[in-house]
């Protein structure tokens, strides 16, 4: 049977990259009528926790990536959590200790990294190796166990880059077993793939070099290992790899010139205002230091739009899950006959290792905000309602206010005219509480007293319709608007800057239909009220 694996680190939120690695696994599992297991590799107790595992199972529920095996969202820890098997680790790392093919090693990391120091100043790769001089002795600290690789040229077919072979003098002694005693992502990788009968190893190319030393593991354990394949990874389209970083990067760079442009805002008032040392916002500004709650709260400090990278980013901003799917599965690979639109049972049937790609692909922010529009305009209420429903349980927009007969409401006035719910959302918000007027709006629309003289006129009109407000009976009023003046329709954009704050909102019938008669007979008089304090040139 095929068994395919995701096995992410929970460490933070899921890349999108980790997300595309978990859909083709998935894929290449339900294709076949195989399965789909989910790891958390949890083994790193430092930067390892249950939120991040928590987030990851949550997006990918999200994704609609169901698995087989794993773990159970909500419930204790499983068997499919690394740190709950450390026994099972241990029994095999004995084994190869008393084998011979593992050995005690005492380095300190300053020892290492002189080791590597010296190999550099001599311009020599730096191989750790049993019988190399210069190792350290048994010493009082905690060692590190070490796998003994043998000198040999290790080759295997990959199933997307094709034959690979990788020298003897390429390789070095991994360590398998840390001294906090913990077996390293090298060591339970490969006790877990097999154990858990993993056919085939889908992952990106940047574990290429560790597969010799995975094979060389289980050769020493004398096991059959799985076929493997690496897929191209996923760059930004100015041909740099995408990666968390870029988020602390954009956050890094808008926090340096919002500090050359404010002469009142310095690295202490800021710090203060989020919340944190001023020394440790300060390492990060100037790039000693990578943080993600540093980014994040440096984005809501500054109300900073940062490039989506995490699943999560792209569910805050308002994309669908199935749009999403749809184009991280064509980054490196291809359904053939320039296909782009493709639902999950198409992705399914079309799916095929040959159709990846060997050089990285592409993540195209362009074509994926017009890929999710198509997704919206294609969907049908029910689908986008429960599509907002998912988006407001990770944001805070005045949208959660509203009922579902004013969601439906609000699709039907935006569904053609935005790329993202989150577009919606930010552009509704008028709906849920007064509105923000734009200067630019004010000063073109209401510059001149006969433009006052026409919100006066606007708002008599509209007082004479009785209650309750429906498109029947405003039709008739919004023609006499629109009629108003020299110019046919100028009437009517400043109603829409009295209603929304803007001149861009949607159709202002349906929008003064949803307001309701009380709401839009206020807002005409307080701005109304607010142009005459500021008496128009």
């Amino acid at each position: 049977m095929i068994r395919t694996r995701f096995a992410p680190s929970p460490t933070g939120y899921l890349h999108v990259g980790g997300a595309r690695t978990a859909l083709f696994n998935w894929l290449f599992a339900r294709k076949y009528g195989g399965e789909f297991v989910l790891r958390i590799e949890d083994t790193d107790q430092v930067r390892s926790t249950a939120e991040s595992a928590a987030g990851i199972l949550a997006d990918l529920q999200w994704l609609g990536l169901d698995w087989d095996r794993g773990p159970v969202p909500g419930d204790a820890k499983n068997d499919y959590f690394q740190s709950m098997r450390l026994d099972i680790y241990n029994e095999y790392l004995n084994q190869l200790l008393q084998s011979g093919a593992a050995y005690e090693a005492y380095e300190t990391p300053a020892q290492l990294a002189a080791m590597r120091a010296r190999a550099e100043k001599e311009k020599r790769p730096f191989r750790y190796r049993k019988n190399m001089p210069g190792r350290a002795s048994p010493g009082a600290g905690p060692s590190v166990l070490r796998f003994e690789m043998p000198y040999e040229t290790v080759e295997f077919n990959d199933l997307i880059l094709g034959p690979i072979s990788v020298g003897g003098d390429e390789h070095d002694d991994i360590v398998i077993r840390k001294s906090d005693g913990f077996p390293t992502y090298h060591f339970a990788v490969v006790v877990d793939d097999h154990l858990m009968g993993i056919s085939h190893v889908l992952r990106a190319q940047e574990h290429l070099m560790n597969t010799p030393k995975h094979l060389g593991l289980y050769r020493a354990l004398g096991w059959t290992p799985p076929q493997h394949a690496h897929m191209p990874l996923v760059f930004n389209m100015d041909n740099t790899k995408m990666s968390k970083r870029d988020k602390s990067k954009a956050a890094r760079h808008a926090v340096q010139m919002r500090l050359k442009q404010d002469a009142s805002l310095t690295i202490d008032s800021l710090a203060a205002k989020m919340g944190i040392a001023s020394a440790s916002l300060q390492a990060f500004v100037q790039q000693k230091m990578d943080d993600p709650a540093i980014t994040g709260a440096l984005a809501g400090a500054l109300n900073l739009q940062l490039p989506e990278i995490d699943v999560q980013d792209f569910r805050r901003s308002g994309y669908l899950a199935d749009a999403l799917l749809n184009f991280i599965a064509l980054i490196g690979w291809s359904p053939g006959e320039n296909r782009e639109m493709l639902t999950r049972d198409e992705l399914r049937s079309l799916f095929s290792l040959e159709g990846i790609g060997k050089t990285n692909g592409r993540f195209d922010r362009k074509k994926l905000l017009w890929m999710n529009g198509e997704y919206i305009r294609q969907a049908d209420d029910q689908k986008l309602l429960k599509a907002i429903e998912s988006f407001n349980l990770v944001t805070e927009y005045p949208l959660k206010q509203a009922s579902a007969k004013v969601l439906i409401d609000l699709i039907g006035m935006y569904r053609e005219r935005m790329g993202t719910l989150a577009e919606m959302a930010e552009n509704s918000r008028f709906f849920f509480g007064p509105p923000v007027y734009e200067p630019k709006a004010i000063k073109k629309y209401l510059a001149t007293e006969a433009d006052i003289a026409h919100l006066r006129q606007i708002a008599a009109i509209l007082r004479e319709i009785p209650t309750p407000w429906d498109a029947a009976s405003l039709a008739g009023p919004m023609e006499s608007i629109i009629a108003l003046g020299d110019k046919r329709g100028a009437a009517a954009q400043i109603l829409r800057v009295a209603v929304s704050g803007g001149a861009v909102s949607p159709p202002l019938l349906e929008t003064l239909v949803l307001l309701g008669k009380d709401v839009t007979m206020q807002r005409l008089k307080e701005l109304e009220g607010m142009v005459q304090a500021k008496p128009p040139v």
